[in-house]
């Protein structure tokens, strides 16, 4: 970043993520979470705890959309809370939770909370339109909100 340490700033903090994540550089986005962050993608009902699980869950999602990227409007912050808004953009190359790929890219409104302490973020909380996610990809809402659930169901009873 080009910065002495105690000049970051929880905003540096997070563009640095969103970079890196745009990049498909997992590890690099990994770097700038704490190893207990919990990621909540909230259209999907997805809950990911722990850096194993939200690199999993990213590397599942960038495999799904290779071209997946951010385009960040703003970025404010409020004490530990980030709080950004922009577009996101991706191609469903591959399937996700059993839903096959249609070769369609979506481009989506998005609004994202995230938490940051001591120059890691802790929490994230991304909110965009299901339903236009699923229109512009030409896919079912219905369809694709019960593979969701189906595949919450799953991932419920392998963490017994």
């Amino acid at each position: 970043m080009g910065m002495t340490e105690e000049h970051i700033t929880s905003t540096d903090v997070v563009r640095a993520y969103a970079q890196a994540k745009s990049q498909a550089d997992i590890q690099a986005a990994m770097r700038f979470c704490h190893p207990d962050v919990v990621f909540e993608t909230i259209p999907f009902q997805a809950v990911a705890s722990g850096l194993d699980e939200v690199a999993r869950q990213s590397t599942a999602f960038l495999r799904t959309f290779p071209d997946y990227g951010v385009h960040l409007d703003y970025l404010v912050a409020a004490g530990d809370m980030v709080i950004g808004a922009g577009m996101v953009r991706a191609t469903m190359m591959d399937s996700l939770v059993g839903i096959e790929p249609t070769g369609r890219t979506f481009a989506l409104p998005f609004a994202c909370h995230w938490t940051v302490q001591d120059r890691l973020i802790v929490q994230e909380r991304f909110f965009f339109d299901f339903h236009q996610m699923c229109e512009q990809l030409g896919l079912s809402t219905e369809a694709a909100a019960e593979k969701f659930a189906a595949w919450r169901k799953r991932a419920k009873g392998a963490a017994r």
